[in-house]
């Protein structure tokens, strides 16, 4: 049977996003602005840190069963510790999800990208609580490239969990056998090949030519 949709991972397949110490407080000392221009002056850097690597933590554990919080429950849990209204939630996630990280193209995956989307539907399957990989892609001048994103962070559900696969064949209306699902990490490969669709690792993008 023709595969005719290949669902893709992101990070580390499409794109680098680098998370680490600098880009993390680039993100508090601007949630910390934020606050200080609506008057909460009461919340320190410091304050901030510790209750959002606390929430961090407990989100790191949770997770180890394969659900997945969104980046709103992540901060919700944050402004909640530090007593702040939760009107000032969906302007931190904002904030976080954009500057928490630094992010950028991996070799080949353009022209990998317009190459396989002559000829097949693509789709993207990610682990991620936020959505900020859409604006990327714009960035990149790649997102009309990809019929259907499916993200952990709206399903509920991180890969090697069925759940996302199903979740992403049902948006994508197509049944497990007409469908590829391509990844550098072997357990999400796995959890692919679980619901029935065929699952390819690789090492890079270019890989994913010659398998096709």
């Amino acid at each position: 049977m023709v595969k005719r949709n290949i669902f893709l991972d992101y990070g580390e397949l499409i794109a680098k996003q680098e998370f680490n110490r600098d880009t993390l407080y680039r993100a508090h000392n601007l949630a910390l602005d934020y606050l200080n221009s609506n008057h909460l002056n009461l919340v320190s850097l410091d304050n901030l840190a510790e209750s959002h690597h606390q929430v961090i933590s407990r989100y790191l554990e949770a997770r180890k069963d394969g659900t997945e919080w969104s980046m709103q429950r992540i901060i919700s849990q944050v402004t909640g510790a530090l007593n702040i209204s939760s009107s000032h939630v969906l302007p931190l996630v904002n904030i976080y999800k954009f500057n928490d990280h630094d992010y950028s193209l991996l070799p080949d995956a353009r022209e990998v990208l317009l190459e396989i989307a002559r000829s097949r539907k693509l789709g993207i399957i990610s682990n991620l609580p936020h959505d900020s990989l859409i604006n990327e892609l714009e960035d990149f001048e790649l997102l009309d490239l990809f019929e259907t994103i499916t993200i952990s962070g709206r399903v509920g559900y991180r890969k090697p969990h069925q759940a996302i696969y199903r979740v992403a064949l049902a948006k994508a209306q197509v049944e497990p056998a007409e469908s590829t699902f391509v990844s550098h990490d072997g357990e999400e490969v796995a959890g692919a090949e679980r619901v029935g669709m065929e699952g390819i690792l690789v090492k890079s993008i270019k890989e994913v030519i010659g398998m096709l």
